[in-house]
């Protein structure tokens, strides 16, 4: 796998999965999962994940996954903009801030290795709990395939993946 396509990866996983800690609301869902992400407790994430993705992935694979992605990004912050609530449905904006560990190229080695991406996080409700549905393309069109009615009602965006250079943001193809 590229450099350029495992950091977006890397960044869009800090919404893998999303911890319940009775939030009511979708905003308040994401602001807990951040919270435990940046502690690193990646094994009490798994809990979280959905019931078909605990079906695809293993709490090792899961906190292995994620011991590598701190390995090369150190995510620092997190931005929610736009809640979009309908139901037992929400997506929710981020934008995901992070230093990588390496730089992606040797031209680059002298630059600061700030990154973000602006990625949207769908949530959904099971057993009552706010869960999330996005990590990957894969994943979120897998998401969307099975839950139809999710795609009504909503404004999606793409994954945006941004390279801090010579003081600004530049998006990577």
């Amino acid at each position: 796998m590229g450099v350029r396509r495992f950091v977006f990866i890397a960044f869009v996983l800090a919404g893998f999965a999303l911890p319940t800690l009775a939030q009511s609301d979708a905003k308040g869902a994401v602001n807990s999962f951040f919270s435990l992400l940046k502690t690193q407790k990646y094994a009490a994430l798994y809990d979280f994940l959905p019931s078909d993705m605990q079906q695809r992935v293993s709490r090792e694979q899961l906190t292995a996954s994620l011991k590598r992605l701190s390995s090369f990004i150190s995510i620092e912050k997190m931005e929610i903009g736009r809640v979009q609530q309908k139901g037992d449905f929400a997506v929710v904006d981020t934008t995901i801030f992070g230093k990588l560990a390496r730089p992606m190229s040797k031209e680059q080695a002298a630059q600061s290795q700030e990154g973000k991406v602006t990625v949207q996080q769908y949530l959904f409700k099971e057993k009552g709990h706010w869960k999330v549905a996005t990590s990957d393309s894969t994943t979120r069109n897998y998401f969307l395939k099975k839950h139809p009615e999710f795609k009504q009602g909503f404004q999606f965006t793409q994954p945006r993946f941004f390279i801090k250079q010579d003081g600004q943001w530049k998006a990577m193809n």
